[in-house]
């Protein structure tokens, strides 16, 4: 991790090289669309909960990705929505097994750090049936004279008696007066809540 980076999580709240990151919290930092840390993942696989970056979820649990993906917010849902599905570049990735209740605030930070990028970030929130989990999500990008893009697309489904506090924070520049700079935002967000959720 770079020392520019190291001064990006500082400002959050995570210094990673003096290991204090808080026990009750598990983070998933996103810098351009690349997964720089992850914290405390395995702790969390040994108790049912999954939460780790996008591709990691494509890798390693493949059959849970698929059996999801598109199914809260389809490909032909908005044009958005399509062009997130069909070039998006990372994101997070949480299921919360069957009666599992997360006690560890699941969260993720997205951050545009570069000028002239855009990121298509992608998240899939399953909370299964009598689960409980908390997750926050952040994002934000420095003050750039060119305008920036952002294209996210998050899919949550919560099973039957599940429950799911989800909330989100974004601190985007606007632009100036004279409309320069900013970021345009174009983000689908939709839950599901199945039966009792």
């Amino acid at each position: 991790i770079t020392a520019t980076f190291n001064s990006i999580l500082e400002k959050i709240g995570l210094n990673t090289q003096e290991g204090n990151i808080i026990s009750t919290l598990s983070v998933d930092v996103v810098l351009d669309s690349v997964s720089i840390v992850d914290t405390i993942t395995n702790f969390l696989l040994k108790a049912g909960i999954i939460f780790i970056p996008f591709f990691d979820g494509i890798n390693y649990f493949p059959y849970l990705i698929f059996s999801y993906i598109g199914t809260v917010v389809s490909l032909e849902d908005n044009f958005f929505a399509t062009l997130n599905s069909i070039i998006f570049s990372g994101g997070s990735f949480c299921y919360i097994a069957k009666n599992i209740k997360c006690n560890i605030n699941l969260s993720t930070y997205f951050r545009t750090q570069s000028e002239d990028f855009a990121q298509f970030e992608r998240t899939l929130l399953i909370v299964n049936d009598f689960s409980s989990v908390i997750y926050t999500e952040g994002c934000s990008a420095p003050i750039f004279l060119e305008s920036q893009l952002h294209v996210a697309l998050v899919e949550i489904l919560i099973k039957n008696k599940g429950t799911l506090n989800y909330s989100t924070v974004q601190n985007w520049y606007r632009g100036d007066q004279s409309g320069e700079g900013g970021l345009y935002n174009f983000t689908t967000k939709r839950g599901w809540c199945l039966k009792n959720a």
